[in-house]
Protein backbone atom coordinates (compact mmCIF):
# COMPACT_ATOMS: atom_id res chain seq x y z
CA UNK A 1 0.00 0.00 0.00
CA UNK A 2 2.92 2.33 0.69
CA UNK A 3 4.19 1.94 -2.85
CA UNK A 4 0.76 2.97 -4.17
CA UNK A 5 0.90 6.22 -2.20
CA UNK A 6 4.46 6.80 -3.40
CA UNK A 7 3.33 6.17 -6.97
CA UNK A 8 0.44 8.64 -6.62
CA UNK A 9 2.70 11.30 -5.10
CA UNK A 10 5.24 10.94 -7.90
CA UNK A 11 2.49 10.97 -10.53
CA UNK A 12 0.93 14.17 -9.17
CA UNK A 13 4.31 15.93 -9.12
CA UNK A 14 5.05 14.79 -12.68
CA UNK A 15 1.59 15.90 -13.81
CA UNK A 16 2.05 19.36 -12.34
CA UNK A 17 5.42 19.69 -14.08
CA UNK A 18 3.97 18.50 -17.39
CA UNK A 19 0.98 20.82 -17.12
CA UNK A 20 3.13 23.80 -16.23
CA UNK A 21 5.60 23.32 -19.09
CA UNK A 22 3.02 22.25 -21.68
CA UNK A 23 3.03 25.60 -23.48
CA UNK A 24 6.83 25.44 -23.81
CA UNK A 25 6.71 21.89 -25.10
CA UNK A 26 3.91 22.41 -27.61
CA UNK A 27 4.87 25.97 -28.64
CA UNK A 28 1.51 27.60 -28.44
CA UNK A 29 -1.02 29.35 -26.30
CA UNK A 30 -2.86 27.43 -23.62
CA UNK A 31 -6.39 26.90 -24.93
CA UNK A 32 -7.86 26.53 -21.43
CA UNK A 33 -5.25 28.40 -19.43
CA UNK A 34 -2.72 27.14 -16.93
CA UNK A 35 -5.38 25.68 -14.65
CA UNK A 36 -6.89 23.71 -17.53
CA UNK A 37 -3.50 22.20 -18.38
CA UNK A 38 -2.76 21.34 -14.76
CA UNK A 39 -6.17 19.77 -14.13
CA UNK A 40 -6.11 17.77 -17.37
CA UNK A 41 -2.60 16.48 -16.68
CA UNK A 42 -3.34 15.51 -13.07
CA UNK A 43 -6.59 13.72 -13.91
CA UNK A 44 -5.03 11.88 -16.84
CA UNK A 45 -1.96 10.79 -14.92
CA UNK A 46 -3.91 9.57 -11.89
CA UNK A 47 -6.52 7.65 -13.89
CA UNK A 48 -4.02 5.99 -16.23
CA UNK A 49 -1.55 5.34 -13.40
CA UNK A 50 -4.14 3.63 -11.22
CA UNK A 51 -5.39 1.57 -14.14
CA UNK A 52 -1.83 0.45 -14.87
CA UNK A 53 -1.15 -0.28 -11.21
CA UNK A 54 -4.10 -2.67 -10.95
CA UNK A 55 -4.43 -4.06 -14.50
CA UNK A 56 -0.80 -4.88 -15.41
CA UNK A 57 -0.40 -7.45 -12.58
CA UNK A 58 -3.65 -9.10 -13.68
CA UNK A 59 -2.54 -9.38 -17.30
CA UNK A 60 1.08 -10.34 -16.55
CA UNK A 61 1.03 -12.06 -13.15
CA UNK A 62 4.74 -12.95 -13.23
CA UNK A 63 5.91 -9.37 -13.71
CA UNK A 64 8.11 -8.03 -10.93
CA UNK A 65 6.71 -5.25 -8.73
CA UNK A 66 9.54 -2.92 -9.79
CA UNK A 67 8.59 -3.24 -13.46
CA UNK A 68 4.93 -2.65 -12.61
CA UNK A 69 5.95 0.49 -10.70
CA UNK A 70 8.12 1.78 -13.55
CA UNK A 71 5.51 1.06 -16.21
CA UNK A 72 2.89 2.74 -14.02
CA UNK A 73 5.07 5.86 -14.12
CA UNK A 74 5.93 5.94 -17.82
CA UNK A 75 2.60 5.33 -19.53
CA UNK A 76 0.63 7.98 -17.57
CA UNK A 77 3.21 10.62 -18.44
CA UNK A 78 2.96 9.78 -22.13
CA UNK A 79 -0.84 9.80 -21.85
CA UNK A 80 -0.79 13.26 -20.26
CA UNK A 81 1.29 14.61 -23.16
CA UNK A 82 -1.19 13.11 -25.62
CA UNK A 83 -4.20 14.60 -23.80
CA UNK A 84 -2.61 18.05 -23.67
CA UNK A 85 -1.73 17.85 -27.36
CA UNK A 86 -5.30 16.77 -28.24
CA UNK A 87 -6.69 19.69 -26.21
CA UNK A 88 -4.60 22.11 -28.27
CA UNK A 89 -5.42 20.38 -31.55
CA UNK A 90 -9.17 20.47 -30.93
CA UNK A 91 -9.11 24.11 -29.85
CA UNK A 92 -7.35 25.10 -33.12
CA UNK A 93 -9.98 23.39 -35.27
Amino acid sequence: MTSLFLLLAILVVLALIIGYYASSIFKGARPHGLNGDLIAAVITVIVVGLMDWYIIPMILPGMSPLLVFISSLIEPVVSAFIVLWVMRYLKRR
